[in-house]
Parts: C-alpha cells; sequence; structure tokens
C-alpha cells in the first residue's frame, strides 16, 4: 500500500536545475581515547556513549535520494556487552548501496584494532538478506566505534528511536536537505525541541538529547510507543508555483479512495459473478450481508503483507487465484460491498503498543493497518486478518486514533478528505475469561476430580479460534493438552470437547469452550490427618508483579475484559473446611465513583458445597504511571488466590 502510494512525485521532487549535490561525510578523531564512565553506570552491561544519526536528501540526476548515517561508540563493561556488540548489522543487501563504512575496537591499553571493509559478510535471515561485519578484540573495558552511510529507498517520513535497554549518554540526529524541501520534526516522549540552520545551501533540522537513560521492557507496558524517538515527514517544497501543504491528511485520502475504489470493467464483471457465487443479496440485513462476505472470502481467499504488484491487487487475478496482497483483498471487499449498496469507509490504523496517528502530524508511515468501517452500525472489520471476524478487530488497533477515509460527492464527481479520530474499543462486558469448576474428592480421598470449563469471549477468543482452525491435529491435541493443565495442573484427562471454535459464532460473540474432566491428584497433598486442597491452581498460574527498579512507563493491556471464576468445591463427608476466610481477597480500584479495575474473591457455603465467586476486571487499556501501585495490588491478587490451599479436617 504504501510502496504504491509513494511513487510520487520525482516530478514534485526535483530541483527546478537538477544538479548533483554531495553528501555529508562523518568524521571521528584520529586519536581516541576511552571515555570515562561515572560509577552508576557499572551495572550496564554496556553504555552507549555516543548515538548520531543523519538522514540527508540530495539532489541526484536521477531525482532525490536518500542517505542514512549512523555513528555509535560503545563502553563494554561486561561479558554480555561483549556479546551484543561484536557484531555489526548493515541494513542493506547490495555492497553498492554501502557508501562509508569504518570500525574500530579501542582497547583499554589504548590499541586499536581497525576492521578492514573486506570482512563484510551477507547474512540471510528468512528472506532477507543484511551486511554484517565481526568487530575484533574485544574485552571488558574496552569501546568499540563504527559509522556507516548507505543509500537507501527514497521516501519522506521516517522515525528514528533512541532509547532502549542501554544508557545513551550522547544521542543526536540531523535532518538535512536541500532548502526548498521543509520538513517538520517532532519529538515524541522528549520534551527537547529542534533546532534548525542553514550551512552550504543546505537545511539543517537537529535534535540533540543528554544522558538518555536505559529502560527495560517492563510487564503490561506499551514499551516501543513509549520510547523517546523523533518522527519527521516533508511538508513543502518552496520549489513549487503553490506553497500548499505536502502529504496531508486529504491527499492520503483522495490517494487512498482512488487505490481501493477504481475498478476495470472486467474487474465488476468479475465481482458480479462472484457476488452471485456467495448468494448474499437476499439476506435480510446489513450485518448478516456483511458476516457472510467476510465470512466467505476469509474461507476462501489469503491475502499476504509480503506480496505486492499489480497481479496480487487486480480484482480479476484475484478471484481466480484467490491470492491477493493486502491492498487486493481491501478493494475486492470494497468491489463486492459496493455492489451490495453497503455504504463503507476505509480506515488506516496505527498500533497503540508501537505508534501513533497524530491529527496535526501528518506521518503516513504509522498508518499501516487496514480496517473497513460501516457508519450505519458504527463497526468495523479487518479485512486483512483472518482469525477475526466484523466487528472484531485486532484491539492494539483500537483504543487509539487511526486515519478515516471519507468520501463526498459533489454532482457528479466523488473524492474524498481525511479524519483522525479514535477507534473505540467493544466495550468490556463482552470479552471474558472466564473459568466454571466442579471440584471434588474421590470416594477414597486420594484425588480430585474437577470438571472445569475455560470460557473465551470477545477480543480474547481470537488467538484460540486461530489455534483450533490453522493447527495439525497433533498440535490441537497438544494445545488442548497444555490448556486443561493450566487449570488442574494435571494431565490425566479423562475427556475433553470444544465448542464454538468456528469463526461463523465470532459475530455473535458465542465463547469460544473448552471443557474437560479431569483427575488430578496434583490439586491434593495429605498432612497427618488433614487433606490440603489447591484450590488456587484451578485458575491457574498468575502473573506476579514486584519490582526492584522505579516503574518507567504506564501501565497498558491489550483490551478491557472480565475475567469471572466460579468454583464449586464439595466439601467430602466427614470433614469441615478449616480456613475457608483465605478465600477472602479484595482490591478493587475506582475512579470517580466507578471501578476502572479490581479483583475480589468471595465464598459461600450451602450445605456441603463451597460455592467460590471470583470477579477479576480491567475496563480500561491504560492506567497512568500514578495508579501503578494500585494496578500491582489487582495483579498480584491473582496471584495470591492462585497459591490458596483449602485445609480439610476430620469432624
Amino acid at each position: 500500500m504504501k510502496n504504491t502510494l509513494l511513487i510520487l512525485a520525482t516530478v514534485l521532487l526535483t530541483a527546478p536545475a537538477s544538479r548533483s549535490q554531495e553528501i555529508e561525510r562523518e568524521s571521528w578523531d584520529s586519536k581516541p581515547a576511552l571515555h570515562p564512565m561515572e560509577h552508576k553506570y557499572n551495572e550496564e552491561s554496556a553504555i552507549i556513549v555516543l548515538d548520531k544519526r543523519r538522514v540527508e536528501y540530495v539532489d541526484e540526476k536521477e531525482g532525490v535520494a536518500v542517505y542514512r548515517t549512523l555513528h555509535r561508540v560503545i563502553h563494554i563493561n561486561d561479558d554480555k556487552g561483549i556479546e551484543s556488540f561484536n557484531r555489526v548489522y548493515l541494513p542493506v543487501s547490495d555492497n553498492n548501496d554501502i557508501v562509508d563504512i569504518f570500525a574500530r575496537t579501542i582497547l583499554p591499553d589504548g590499541k586499536i584494532i581497525q576492521v578492514s571493509k573486506e570482512n563484510i559478510k551477507d547474512l540471510k535471515e528468512e528472506e532477507d538478506v543484511y551486511k554484517i561485519f565481526a568487530m575484533e578484540g574485544l574485552v571488558k573495558g574496552c569501546e568499540v566505534e563504527f559509522y556507516y552511510t548507505y543509500k537507501r529507498n527514497t521516501g519522506f517520513f521516517g522515525s528514528e528511536t533512541f532509547q532502549g535497554r542501554l544508557p545513551v549518554l550522547d544521542a543526536r540526529f540531523d535532518l538535512v536537505a536541500p532548502q526548498r524541501l521543509i520538513f517538520e520534526l517532532r519529538p515524541f516522549n522528549s520534551a527537547i525541541k529542534p533546532a534548525d540552520t542553514v550551512v552550504n545551501e543546505k537545511k539543517w533540522i537537529t535534535i540533540a538529547e543528554k544522558s538518555i537513560p536505559g529502560v527495560e521492557e517492563e510487564k503490561y507496558s506499551a514499551y516501543q510507543a513509549g520510547l523517546k524517538r523523533y518522527e519527521y515527514k516533508l511538508s513543502y517544497n518552496t520549489s513549487r508555483k503553490t506553497n500548499d501543504r505536502l502529504f496531508t491528511w486529504d491527499e492520503l485520502a483522495k490517494r487512498v479512495y482512488a487505490n481501493y475504489v477504481t475498478v476495470t470493467e472486467k474487474e465488476t464483471k468479475r465481482t458480479n459473478d462472484l457476488v452471485s457465487d456467495m448468494k448474499v443479496k437476499d439476506l435480510a440485513t446489513e450485518t448478516d450481508k456483511i458476516v457472510a462476505v467476510e465470512n466467505y472470502i476469509k474461507t476462501n481467499f489469503t491475502s499476504r503483507d509480503d506480496i505486492g504488484g499489480e497481479e496480487a491487487a487486480n480484482l480479476e487475478k484475484i478471484i481466480k487465484s484467490k491470492l491477493a496482497s493486502h491492498t487486493g483483498i481491501v478493494r475486492l471487499y470494497s468491489a463486492v460491498f459496493r455492489q451490495l449498496g453497503i455504504p463503507h469507509e476505509f480506515v488506516l490504523a496505527g498500533d497503540r503498543n508501537k505508534f501513533s496517528v497524530e491529527k496535526n502530524f501528518e506521518n503516513w508511515n504509522n498508518t499501516d493497518n487496514a480496517v473497513i468501517y460501516f457508519p450505519s452500525l458504527k463497526k468495523y472489520m479487518a479485512p486483512t486478518l483472518s482469525e477475526y471476524r466484523f466487528p472484531w478487530i485486532d484491539p492494539n488497533w483500537a483504543g487509539t486514533n487511526a486515519f478515516f477515509c471519507k468520501s463526498t460527492t459533489i454532482g457528479e464527481y466523488t473524492t474524498a478528505f481525511g479524519e483522525v479520530r479514535m477507534i473505540p474499543l467493544e466495550d468490556y462486558t463482552k470479552t471474558v475469561i472466564n473459568t466454571e469448576a466442579e471440584v471434588s474428592l474421590n470416594q477414597t480421598n486420594d484425588t480430585i476430580l474437577v470438571s472445569i470449563s475455560q470460557i473465551y469471549s470477545g477480543y480474547s477468543a481470537a488467538a484460540y479460534r486461530a489455534i483450533f482452525n490453522y493447527n495439525s491435529e497433533e498440535n490441537i491435541r497438544m494445545i488442548t493438552k497444555e490448556m486443561i493443565k493450566f487449570g488442574t495442573n494435571s494431565e490425566n484427562v479423562i475427556s475433553s470437547k470444544v465448542e464454538n471454535k468456528d469463526f461463523e459464532s465470532y459475530h455473535q460473540n458465542k465463547p469460544f469452550i473448552l471443557s474437560a474432566v479431569v483427575k488430578a491428584s496434583e490439586l491434593l497433598e495429605r498432612a497427618g490427618n488433614k487433606i490440603i486442597v489447591k484450590i488456587g491452581d484451578i485458575i491457574g498460574p498468575q502473573v506476579e508483579m514486584y519490582q526492584e527498579k522505579p516503574r518507567q512507563f504506564p501501565m497498558e493491556i491489550d483490551f478491557p475484559h472480565v475475567l469471572e471464576r466460579r468454583i464449586r468445591f464439595t466439601i467430602p463427608e466427614g470433614y469441615i473446611l478449616k480456613n475457608p476466610d483465605d478465600i477472602k481477597i479484595s482490591h478493587v480500584s475506582e475512579d470517580k465513583g466507578q471501578t476502572s479495575m479490581g479483583f475480589t474473591s468471595s465464598y459461600e457455603i450451602r450445605g456441603n458445597v463451597a460455592d467460590i465467586h471470583i470477579i477479576e476486571e480491567y475496563r480500561r487499556t491504560s492506567y497512568p504511571l500514578s495508579q501503578y501501585e494500585e494496578f500491582k495490588k489487582v495483579i498480584n491478587a491473582a496471584a495470591d488466590f492462585n497459591k490458596v490451599v483449602l485445609v480439610l479436617e476430620k469432624k
């Protein structure tokens, strides 16, 4: 999709009198010395002393070219640091793309080992080919220094992330371009402001930041989205006759609309034939038609993001081969919906775990994920994701802003304009991860019998339907065994069954259910005359949050949901339950009088049955850093229940 949209405009962007320019060359100290390190970095495996990057746009005879430079100095403290930096990867496949490369190791005794360019080797990972070279002589206390400049594909949007696991002492990013090309540079998760200047008829936009702390990935965090990064985009070309803003959301909308909607007569005819084959025209409601179309296409067609070209987007070819690019499959859905008279809009979503779509900063690179919106129903569909069904889409594409392509008709002319707004998540009550269990001892009181059902609906059901539809029978048996073991600690399964694994059940939100009957001697222990029942194991192992270092990121979960567990434990005849109040755990957090998250476990004893009820809920996807202690208590409450045991004594 991006490649199609960004075949731009070399005409728009080349200089009026096209002439080649020299790119900037990196320099470094010919007599380097080791950098002194503060004691606070002693526990780090390595410290990035310098992280300097430059992206430069240069006028060449063929048009505007882009060169990227990376210059790093890394101080190595231990074996882990040596392992991390003993090889340098270059994101290029062709040696001709490498303009400049230099690397050396500076040893603690002052000796310098320079790496020869002849040491560059090819590294193939699946379908990708990289260049790689080995750093030589690394020891504790040494420093690695390298830089490289390479030519990359021309694009007018970008992002550079400077923060990661290791601390960065000195970070700098330069965006360099001919003066006529006006770029915007925006920092994210940083208060540092960019500065700009003109040097030798080139415009430089520079952002520099000192002492960027290293941050580990934390449980329940949008790690990538929370890192310091700098994004950029081209906004103006002053050599044009008009000074209109470039690459606006409206321009993207026009391109997207034309790309998805423009079809030939032959494509229209083949689509008509396909709609007839689907037998959906006479269905009663718009929802019925959408559901039937989606199930038909996702059952009979395959879409992939690693294929491109016109054939993969041509409806004739797609209908014949049953294979499409992501662009092609959206074109197919749109053509079918137009034949059926179903209003729909194209949406390009971001991913709240990685990046955001900003209303006032039109970075087209952040609009990766195709969604179709049905305005009359106010619901969404994910055309490229086989595991989801209307109205469920990848939850990380929702709860955050997305780009909406809205069509408008003036007379006989139809075009489109862009709008940025949030894709809402489905209500938290529609996504459940529930457990229902009947637990009792056998007649000889030497094993536990468990009849258990694990129930998933809403967003949580997608992964399980995919597992049970797209795996081999052998894998499904293994996964089933592991899922049952999760709630019983046992592999001694007497019987099991799965309900509503079909995707057709998904749009009605029928829950996916795995039920089993299990003998679980693992849940029982004896201590003299006492019987110990590990009742907490029924909810399965739980995440625990204990963190020595201060929390860095706000809390983020994939989707709002409810976990309700009902456990009916039959107390064996002749025994009493000594510690029922151990079941009681409660941590609930409220905001403005409404529960925002919580864990509560309670019980009632009716005759010889202890009826245990647990409610754990997360009504939001994001919780601020100020609520970390509350969030941790709720998460740990579930882990605490998992450790609960019931003690039975003879009367």
